[in-house]
């Protein structure tokens, strides 16, 4: 077995030597030159007597530094197992590592030195009913509530015909044709097509067309009408070419006429379209609909808080665990394990890294200290969760939802990154219970302005 002596730098930072033998090298090494002996066929030589000199400078340094690679390898691990060393990272070799030689015709012992970079020792702190917390509290107004009604009402309406000045969300029915020099081209090539008045639309465009009637005339590139499309998608769905006619060759200027706008209607308030938005009797009046609509705003307003809430509890518990880090050792261990980082990107991202890697060690201790477990069972029923949010609510049958969570199981980084949301769902949990939360209400326009900025300081906007 290898021998391991521990020299302890400071609390943080140690160094770990590591020395095979020769006699427990030789012990490994000899079974594997006679099993390669026992197989090599050589030319010139029946199978199984290959001499051992053949053997030896054939394939005997390839075997000398995996039996002394495989040795160092377990007695490391059996030794951090053994003295329950929570260690950051993994061992690296130290800058004062010698050399070695791997001579299969000279054996003798084998030392390596590592160093490693210790957890810090520290007490869980925070999670009792001492530390309060204040969370955002949404005030919904009726304000919200009407707009999201007239919303669905609007969207439950049908598109009907129009002579007012085209507004935002308008449907606008085009003819053109083709000019040349300012001119409507003889021969030329003309179309009709349709266009939604939103932001897919080029600004230009729709400035040209907002506020005009029915019958109004004026010139466009039909490249310019909406943003980002290729010719590909402007031949087939403006200009509506056929696959005849993919060849002709038609210019980018057009004449073109309103010959028709189309406005949607919003639906009456009435059962019909209670039953068709909210399901079949369900809601039978527009007092009930105002309740929905509330409950549904607070809902999402809720799940905005508690994320803003979460992070107040770990910046919360991030400050009241200011422990050290072995940082150089931790910097040193980022580079030779990330090929192509450099140390100015190390230094630029390391105190994120850092503040990641505390709350990690935080979450560590509340996760033993609460026995927050999460089994295969748990994993399996949030995928079945994330599948049937996958159809926005709508009704899915169960056989779908069952088979994808299956083949999702099968996906060990989907499995391990919803493991880790599942066991940061219970500390939040947790937190909550063993912390005292204070509301504190809030109009939802003010909510707005504290949700931005977060992104915004997230970088997400």
């Amino acid at each position: 077995m290898p021998k391991v002596v521990r020299k302890d730098i400071d609390n943080l930072n140690a160094e770990l030597t590591v020395t095979i033998e020769k006699a427990d090298v030789e012990s490994m090494l000899t079974p594997k030159l006679n099993d390669v002996r026992k197989k090599a066929q050589l030319k010139g030589f029946r199978k199984g007597k290959t001499p051992m000199g053949f053997i030896k400078k054939m394939y005997g340094q390839s075997l000398l530094i995996e039996t002394v690679n495989e040795s160092l390898q377990k007695g490391l691990s059996d030794y951090l197992k053994d003295e329950k060393i929570d260690i950051l990272g993994q061992p690296i070799p130290s800058v004062e590592q010698n050399t070695i030689n791997f001579d299969i015709n000279s054996l003798g012992d084998y030392t390596f030195a590592f160093d490693i970079g210790i957890s810090p020792a520290f007490e869980l702190k925070g999670m009792d009913s001492t530390n309060n917390i204040d969370r955002h509290a949404v005030v919904v107004s009726d304000k919200l509530i009407e707009e999201d009604l007239n919303h669905a009402l609007k969207n439950s309406g049908n598109p009907q015909p129009t002579d007012e000045a085209i507004e935002v969300k308008d449907m606008v029915t085009l003819d053109i044709e083709e000019l040349e020099d300012g001119k409507v081209k003889e021969k030329g090539w003309a179309a009709t097509f349709d266009v939604l008045v939103d932001t897919q639309l080029a600004d230009a465009f729709k400035d040209a067309i907002i506020g005009q009637k029915k019958g109004h005339t004026f010139q466009l590139n039909i490249q310019q009408v909406e943003r980002d499309r290729t010719m590909v998608h402007i031949r087939k769905y403006f200009l509506n070419v056929e696959d005849a006619d993919e060849d002709v060759v038609i210019g980018d200027e057009f004449n073109a006429v309103i010959k028709a706008v189309k406005r949607v209607k919003p639906a009456e308030m009435d059962q019909a379209f209670f039953d068709s938005y909210f399901g079949e009797g369900k809601v039978t009046s527009e007092a009930e609909a105002k309740e929905v609509f509330e409950k549904n705003i607070k809902k999402y307003y809720d799940q905005q808080a508690d994320a803003l809430l979460f992070k107040s509890i770990q910046d919360n518990l991030l400050e009241q665990h200011d422990f050290d880090l072995p940082s150089d050792f931790l910097k040193r261990w980022l580079k030779e394990t990330n090929e192509g980082v450099t140390e100015e990107i190390i230094e630029k991202e390391f105190d994120a890294f850092a503040k990641n890697l505390r709350w990690s060690l935080i979450k560590g201790k509340i996760v033993k200290k609460y026995d927050i477990q999460i089994d295969d069972d748990a994993v399996f029923e949030g995928f079945k969760d994330r599948v049937r949010s996958y159809f926005g609510g709508q009704q899915v049958e169960e056989l779908i939802v069952l088979n994808t969570a299956n083949r999702l199981m099968e996906d060990k980084e989907q499995v391990n990154q919803l493991y880790q949301e599942l066991v940061a769902d219970k500390i939040f949990e947790k937190a909550k219970e063993t912390m005292t939360i204070v509301d504190k209400e809030i109009s939802s326009e003010d909510f707005d302005e504290v949700i931005l900025k977060a992104r915004q300081e997230a970088g997400q906007l």
